[in-house]
């Protein structure tokens, strides 16, 4: 299965899609091994997403598998208590940099390149949205 990028925007915000189709792919049996240890992570992108928007993980993933689509799921989305275009906005500028020296977790990039993105060893990035994507380029 092929996953939106990190950057790819669902209800105007980037990282949503991307976990809508992880979670999709978890209840469908497919999701690969390394994408089931860290979905719904506290410690990973997903754990600063859910934290900056005031949803839990269970939460998200009751309202995926509920979705009949994306265009519900982005509504369920919009109308939470937590969520609304400022956050969205500030979300949509501190996502991309989860990685980058100064922002959190920049010390896991430098441990996971070595592991599981090793493309980022011969060509360096500076965040974990553009590790991810630079590793899924077909």
């Amino acid at each position: 299965m092929k996953y939106r990028r990190p950057s790819d925007k669902l209800a105007g915000c980037c990282w949503l899609g991307r976990m809508v189709d992880k979670i999709r792919a978890s209840q469908q049996g497919n999701l690969p091994l390394l994408y089931r240890l860290s979905l719904g992570s506290t410690i990973g992108v997903d754990g600063y997403f859910l934290r900056h928007f005031g949803l839990s993980f269970p939460q998200l993933r009751n309202a995926i598998i509920e979705s009949q689509n994306d265009e519900y799921l982005a509504q369920w989305f919009l109308d939470q208590p937590g969520v609304n275009a400022s956050i969205i906005a500030k979300w949509n500028i501190y996502g991309p940099k989860l990685g980058t020296s100064g922002y959190p977790v920049s010390h896991v990039r430098h441990v996971i390149k070595w592991f599981i993105y090793p493309k980022s060893i011969r060509h360096p990035v500076d965040s974990l949205f553009e590790m991810i994507e630079q590793d899924e380029e077909s």
